[in-house]
């Protein structure tokens, strides 16, 4: 497949100074990108003529270009994941939720969905836009799942890298009960669907409707 060169150095760039909380310097850009370290220069010059990265000092970091552009496709994602959503949430009974890393130590609920018929006596009402710690939670341990094994990492990571979902009680609201499902979408640092309730359910058909879901908005990112 024919490409453009210069696109493609700037797209890969961009995404590797978006890997770094602290930012590249030119010189760490063109070793990425095996370049000679003039061509570099230009592409974050490029990149920062459309405020996609900045420069402070010597470092490169994403710009408030990219901000914008992200805020735009998380518009976009949640529009696509409402049926889903609702689907999964009529599915299981429960509240169904879409969540994505925001950084990379927090996550934040971007959408939600309850059922159409209630089960049980009490609903969750999710808590969309506030943020909270990937560690805690069934929405944000489904994400670190995502990523490589790391060095003492916790064990609900591990076990929900394995089993393809998370579970979990009380962590985030006394007595209720999480399940999440990763996936990838580009231009975030990683998402997952679930479902959150305060009552008692099968955790093994509602993780495989989870699964099902995430597969579905994974299909949709990607499209």
């Amino acid at each position: 497949m024919a490409t453009l060169q210069g696109l493609d150095r700037g797209l890969r760039a961009l995404h590797a100074i978006s890997l770094t909380a602290d930012g590249l310097t030119v010189a760490d850009l063109a070793a990425q990108l095996e370049i000679d370290r003039s061509i570099a220069y230009r592409i974050v010059e490029t990149l920062e003529e459309h405020a996609l990265v900045t420069r402070q000092g010597k470092r490169v970091r994403l710009g408030a270009g990219a901000a914008t552009l992200a805020g735009r496709f998380q518009r976009q994602l949640v529009l696509a994941a409402q049926p889903v959503l609702q689907d999964l949430a009529d599915a299981t009974g429960t509240s169904a939720f879409l969540s994505v890393a925001h950084g990379a130590r927090e996550c934040v609920p971007v959408a939600g969905a309850e059922p159409t018929v209630q089960h049980g006596p009490v609903q969750v009402g999710y808590r969309i836009g506030v943020r909270h710690p990937l560690e805690r939670g069934a929405n944000g341990i489904a994400i670190l799942s995502l990523r490589p094994p790391w060095p003492d990492e916790p064990a609900e990571v591990a076990r929900a890298r394995e089993l393809g979902y998370s579970i979990t009680s009380g962590q985030l609201q006394q007595g209720a009960t999480g399940i999440a499902a990763g996936f990838e979408v580009a231009g975030a640092a990683g998402a997952s669907v679930g479902v959150v309730a305060m009552h008692e359910f099968d955790a093994e058909r509602v993780a495989a409707e989870v699964k099902e879901a995430a597969s579905r908005l994974a299909s949709l990112s990607a499209s």
